[in-house]
């Protein structure tokens, strides 16, 4: 299960006339700086790239209408802002997700790769290079402590096991810290590790600074390959899996032992009945850092003329708590529907709700809602600034 792509179910893109969004939204009030042009509308793909998670600061990559010239996006942790700069990809993939600006990937050859940070507005050359065979995936992220970690995937044994090879910067040099055969890799597909304030989580593998690589679960939901889904470490010894179909596994002794919630957001007490999960609902995470606290958006569709979203969080009590219900979608004034597209959790408890760019006469924006963990806001137009 993949959040970043399966929040974009909601159906198809909504193209926009220019100038409609401020007719119908609150606008946000502008950052210092040129308003961008309008390089986007509600046709154009969001990609996420990655998140900083100590400033909630969320990057997307933008190709703009015009198919040719690419653009960065960075919206700020309280969706009040965001800032557009041009933008050459030049091969660039991956994207961090930890306390720290976003880490990526640029290609610097056979087999090589050179990690980069985003630092005001430029990709800078974080640390060495590194060699990385060409059939490995990679996921950048930060310990506890603040330093980028790098870590290498490739394919296990068995069905369902990916090969890991950790590396931490220090100084201007990738160390390796050691690798490990893991499971139930969740998408992002490295976090911090609450266990160890050094180390990070990729599945079932814990990589520190501090000790050797190690499994921190005992074991997981015994269910059929194709339900396969991702660990979620929370307080403790609690330990949340997620199935490839949204089904929560719940572990209160880092793995010897799991149950399966039944609960559900409208009052049902099971997920079998009139309603059938992957079609009149489905389940999927947010997207941010999971660790410490299994947040989950349900996507309603029992009621297809008023399609709804659910966010809801497990308790530290092991209770769910059913925090707000979310329209499906933004209505314009003249008829327009803008989807929700993705859902973030930047920081905290604050939840955004994003549906999309949309053109204006001014220019570029983002239309989105924000819940900051007691109330939701009105739909809001976010022009694109730019900061120079």
């Amino acid at each position: 299960m993949n959040a970043s792509v399966s929040m974009l179910r909601s159906g198809a893109a909504v193209t926009m006339a220019a100038a409609l969004a401020l007719s119908l939204l609150t606008a946000a009030p502008a950052a210092p700086g040129g308003i961008v042009p309008s390089i986007c509308d509600g046709s154009t793909a969001l990609t996420l790239v990655g998140m900083d998670t100590s400033t909630g600061r969320t990057l997307f990559s933008v190709t703009a209408n015009d198919g040719k010239a690419s653009w960065l996006v960075e919206l700020d942790g309280d969706g009040r802002t965001a800032r557009a700069w041009p933008d050459d990809p030049k091969g660039r993939f991956s994207g961090s997700v930890g306390p720290g600006p976003v880490i990526a990937v640029m290609p610097c050859g056979p087999s090589c790769i050179q990690p980069v940070r985003w630092q005001d507005g430029v990709w800078e050359p974080a640390g060495e290079s590194l060699a990385a065979p060409k059939a490995s995936t990679v996921a950048p992220t930060y310990d506890l402590s603040g330093t980028p970690w790098f870590l290498l995937y490739g394919m296990g044994t068995a069905v369902g096991e990916q090969k890991v090879w950790a590396f931490r910067l220090e100084g201007r040099e990738w160390r390796s810290r050691g690798s490990m055969t893991v499971a139930a890799v969740g998408q992002p597909a490295a976090l911090p590790a609450p266990q160890r304030k050094d180390g990070v989580l990729a599945g079932t593998g814990l990589f520190s600074a501090s000790g050797p690589p190690q499994a921190w679960v005992s074991g997981l939901p015994g269910i059929k390959v194709e339900r396969r889904g991702q660990l979620i470490a929370l307080t403790g010894t609690s330990v949340s899996y997620v199935s490839g179909d949204g089904v929560v596994y719940l572990s209160d002794d880092s793995g010897k032992s799991w149950r399966r919630s039944t609960w559900t957001p409208w009052g049902a007490t099971g997920t079998t009945g009139i309603w059938r999960q992957g079609n009149d609902y489905w389940v999927d995470f947010p997207f941010g850092d999971h660790r410490g606290s299994l947040r989950l958006v349900w996507f309603d569709r029992r009621r297809p003329a008023e399609a709804v979203l659910l966010l809801t969080r497990l308790t530290q009590s092991g209770d769910w708590a059913r925090l707000v219900e979310v329209p499906g979608e933004v209505k314009t004034k003249s008829g327009e529907h803008l989807p929700v597209t993705q859902v973030l959790v930047p920081k905290g408890d604050v939840w955004i709700l994003l549906s999309g760019c949309a053109a204006t006469a001014q220019g570029s924006g983002l239309v989105l809602r924000t819940f900051d963990g007691k109330s939701l806001s009105d739909a809001k137009f976010v022009p694109l600034q730019n900061p120079k």
